[in-house]
């Protein structure tokens, strides 16, 4: 868990960030009121702003934790070549080849099949034509 020093300076670093805000918002205001439209924000505004950026990044940085590697190969190295590209969320048991393939002590009698079916195509199995 990350130490609250770290979220203080995240805490303080953000304050900072609404504040330089605040100020560069209030000099644009001051600089509409007195026509100077050409002039820059001041040095100090400009640096606030990056120092508390720069704070605010470092703190959320020790807050994140440990990294993880960029390369592959040390997630896979666990794996087995049977798991690798096993997705159990894809599996799907409800699809059509059951009433493709049903065997003839599966099918139900004719007269529930046309209740069961008001569609008046039908699926039948399929047989080779040898």
């Amino acid at each position: 868990m990350a130490s609250s020093f770290w979220k203080g300076v995240v805490g303080v670093g953000l304050f900072a960030l609404a504040h330089a805000a605040f100020s560069a918002a209030q000099h644009r205001s001051y600089m509409r009121l007195t026509e100077k439209e050409n002039e820059t924000l001041p040095i100090d505004i400009v640096l606030q702003t990056l120092l508390s950026f720069i704070m605010t990044c470092y703190g959320i940085v020790h807050i994140a934790g440990e990294f993880k590697d960029m390369d592959a190969s040390s997630e896979l190295k666990n794996k087995t070549f049977d798991t690798l590209r096993n997705h159990p969320s894809f599996y799907l048991f409800n699809h059509r080849g059951r009433v493709l393939f049903r065997t003839t002590e599966d099918e139900p009698s004719s007269e529930r099949n046309q209740q069961a079916l008001p569609n008046p195509l039908r699926l039948r199995k399929l047989e080779h034509l040898h």
